[in-house]
Order: structure tokens, then sequence, then C-alpha cells
């Protein structure tokens, strides 16, 4: 180029050799700049490759994080489930009219200890706040696997903060419960009643009444069945993180089928759509239901050591899931009474669901000896809250049966507003039998 001018500048060039260097001169430049180019190109492309290869480090040590998170929210899950399960069969179906046994005071002395225990998560998010200020956070914006990385956390914040007001309630429970527990018998005549002298257990039965029954204790040992949410947000974070492992996997920032077939599997109460799964392998999904039984006779509350009363239709062994099923035990002599799952985590209120879009309800059952009478029963939110609406009969076998019934069997409930979507009632007869499924079924 400066050979060029110089020529040019002397007058040695006539105008073809001037196009000439012209046209050389131009293919020198147009040559640099293209070689800048591709040097900037090299450039971003290693810049970009770094910075994949520095976000897909941060999001190989979140999901190992997530791994770990995992681990403890499945055994959390399992330590509330069992309490909130202990709960249930001493709240809906301790003895309030006759003397415990020694079972159910060491029960009683179980569900204490469990609904006083404080649980926590501790999420592992090392690798979070490394991310967030690593600058490499951009290059997931708009992607699947960014809404579900801030969702987790989102949900890990959440599930912080219900703990938090969870476990501040219960140690003010315990806190009062000691404060009151009554000088004449000690907390492990409770737990240990095994080793009590027969006249040392039954002069501690209006002792053990008062303490079972006070309004305090009341209130704590029905503590976990409040947890209903905090297991549905267990069963979220599970969900979200084996999501985001699956895209990590791949090396994916977008959803595939598996992922989304783990995401639908979320269950959002705020949707009006019922859950399909009432119990899995004998497992109730009390994070979507909840319990309830009633019966006709009308239990005396207080404790008189005086009265004779029968025996009520349940106790605390008439509710309790055993291996992969959930065993029922109605004692009999009851006019009826019944136990219902109840839409939402609390059935007591009468919360409703839609269930219409399901068109047959699956059960899986046996009975104890075969041969026993049975009623299902479905409620909606304007039936009488006593079983009387539609009753479906089964005659069960003692062998695992499953049966498929057609939702218009029930005829007087309507299934947009179910806030009973399964209930069992009984009449004088007793009857016991297991579970193992019961969940509803969409039509084709």
């Amino acid at each position: 180029m400066l050979l060029l001018l110089r020529k040019l500048k002397k007058g040695h060039l006539n105008s073809a050799e001037f196009r000439k260097y012209l046209l050389y001169a131009l293919g020198e430049m147009a040559l640099v700049v293209i070689g800048i180019l591709i040097a900037l190109q090299i450039d971003n492309w290693n810049t970009n490759k770094q910075e994949h290869e520095a976000l897909q480090g941060y999001l190989h040590t979140i999901a190992r994080n997530i791994d770990s998170d995992l681990t403890s929210i499945s055994d959390l899950r399992s330590e509330r489930i069992r309490a909130y399960e202990l709960s249930l069969r001493w709240t809906n179906f301790y003895p309030r009219n006759r003397s415990y046994s020694v079972p159910e005071v060491m029960l009683a002395s179980d569900v204490i200890n469990e609904s006083a225990t404080l649980r926590h998560f501790n999420a592992s998010n090392s690798g979070y706040e490394a991310l967030k200020s690593s600058g490499v956070l951009d290059e997931m914006q708009g992607t699947d696997i960014e809404e579900l990385l801030f969702d987790y956390y989102d949900t890990v914040a959440r599930i912080a903060r219900s703990e938090q007001d969870h476990n501040e309630l219960t140690r003010t429970l315990s806190l009062q419960v000691m404060y009151r527990w009554p000088d004449e018998v000690e907390p492990w005549e409770l737990a240990s009643a095994s080793v009590l002298t027969a006249e040392r257990f039954e002069q501690s039965q209006p002792v053990y009444h008062e303490i079972l029954q006070g309004t305090m204790m009341q209130q704590l040992l029905s503590r976990p069945v409040s947890a209903g949410p905090l297991l549905r947000d267990y069963d979220k974070l599970d969900r979200l993180g084996r999501a985001f492992q699956r895209l990590v996997d791949t090396d994916s920032v977008a959803l595939d089928d598996i992922a989304i077939s783990i995401l639908d599997g979320i269950y959002d109460p705020r949707s009006g759509i019922g859950q399909p799964n009432v119990i899995v392998d004998g497992q109730v999904y009390w994070h979507s239901y909840g319990l309830v039984n009633s019966d006709a006779n009308d239990p005396r509350v207080s404790y008189d050591a005086a009265a004779a009363e029968p025996e009520g239709p349940f106790d605390p062994d008439s509710f309790q899931r055993i291996g992969d099923s959930l065993h029922i035990n109605y004692h009999g002599g009851a006019a009826w009474a019944g136990i219902w799952f109840g839409a939402g985590t609390d059935a007591a209120d009468r919360s409703t669901a839609d269930y219409s879009m399901y068109s047959t309800l699956l059960l899986e059952i046996k009975g104890d000896a075969g041969g026993e009478q049975i009623v299902v029963n479905m409620e909606d939110r304007d039936d009488p809250a006593d079983g009387t609406s539609t009753r479906y009969p089964l005659q069960l076998s003692d062998q695992w049966q499953t049966y498929e019934i057609d939702l218009t069997e029930f005829e007087t409930a309507d299934l947009r507003i179910l806030s009973i979507p399964v209930g069992f009632v009984f009449f004088e007869e007793p009857v016991s039998f297991s579970v193992r499924n019961a969940r509803f079924i969409k039509a084709d």
C-alpha cells in the first residue's frame, strides 16, 4: 500500500498499473480485515466455550448439591409422615371414655415424642451461590433450566419459612406441656408403662387422662397433621430437583419428555383439580388428603373412672399402615360409622375439589378373612356429613382384588365439588380389611 502511494506521488503509474496496484492493495486490506474478523470469531468462540464449560461446571455442582438435598428431603419426608400417621391414629381414635391399655399409653408417649421433635431441612446451596456470583448466569436466560433452578430454590426458601413457623409453635407447645405436667406421674411412666405394676398403672389412669386430654397436649399431639402443605412442598422440591438433574445429565437447557413427565406429577391445590392418587402401596397422599372418622355414638370427652362404658367402634390400631397396605379395623357395635378421606389436608373444613375429569375409582382391597361386606361412599359439598349419600357395596375376598367402580354409580355426588372423594361406611357388624391402592382414573 505504501509502495502504491509513493509511485502514485512520483507519477510513475499509468491507469492500468494503478488499477492493478489498487486491487492488490485492497486485497491485502481485505485479508487483514478477514484475519481480524476470524481472530475475533475464534476469540468469541473460545470465550463462549469457556463460559459454557464454566456454566456446565456450576450446573453439575448444583446437580450434586440437589442430589444431597433429595436424599435429605426423602428422609425428612419419611419422618414427618411417620409423625403425621401416629398423630392421626391417636387424635382420631384414642379412647375418650374408658381406661387406657398399656400399649395405648406407650403409643401416646411415641406420639408425644414425634410431635415434639423439631425437624429442619438444610439445603446445599453452595453451587447456586457460586453460579449467581460467577457472571455466567446470563447464559441460561430465558431457558427452561433457568426457570427450573429459580423455582427449585424458591421452594427451598418457602420450606425454610414454613418449617420455622411450624417449629416455633411446636417448641412453644412443648414447653407449656412440660410446665403443666402433673407431679403425680413422671414422663417415663408413659414411655415405660409396661414396667409399672398393675396397681400403679391403674392408679395412674386419671392422671393419664388429665395429661393426654389437656388442651395444650391435644394441640401438641395434633401438630404433625398441620404439616400437609410442607409434605406437598417436599414432593414439589423432589420433582423439580429430578427434572433439573435430567437436563444437566443430557446437557440440555430445554425440557424433554422425561423431564416434562416428572414435572407433571407436581400437585397444585390452587388448580382446583382433585389429586388422582388417594392411596398408593398403602401410603395415603397426606399432602392432598385429610382423614375424618365418626360414628353414631356420642363419646364423652371427660374421663369418669367409675363409669363402665363400652369400648368404641375404633381404637388406635383401627387405622395403620402395615407394609405396603393400609389396614382398617372396625370393631362394630355402632348404628353407623365411617372413615373418610377428604379433599384438602384438613378434611374437617369440607374443602372441595373437581373430579369431573375422572371416570373410574380403582380400589385394590382384601379382607382379613374373606367375605367381608364394606360400603364405599362419596360425598359432595352439599351432602350431609354422615355417609347417607350414595353407597356402593363391595364383598371382599381374602386375596387382593382390584375393583373398578364407574363414578356414575355415585348418583348423589357432584364430581365438580367433591368434599369426600373416598370413604368407607360401616354398620353393626365388625369388619377388618386392607387397602393397597385407591386412585381415580381419567376417561379415555
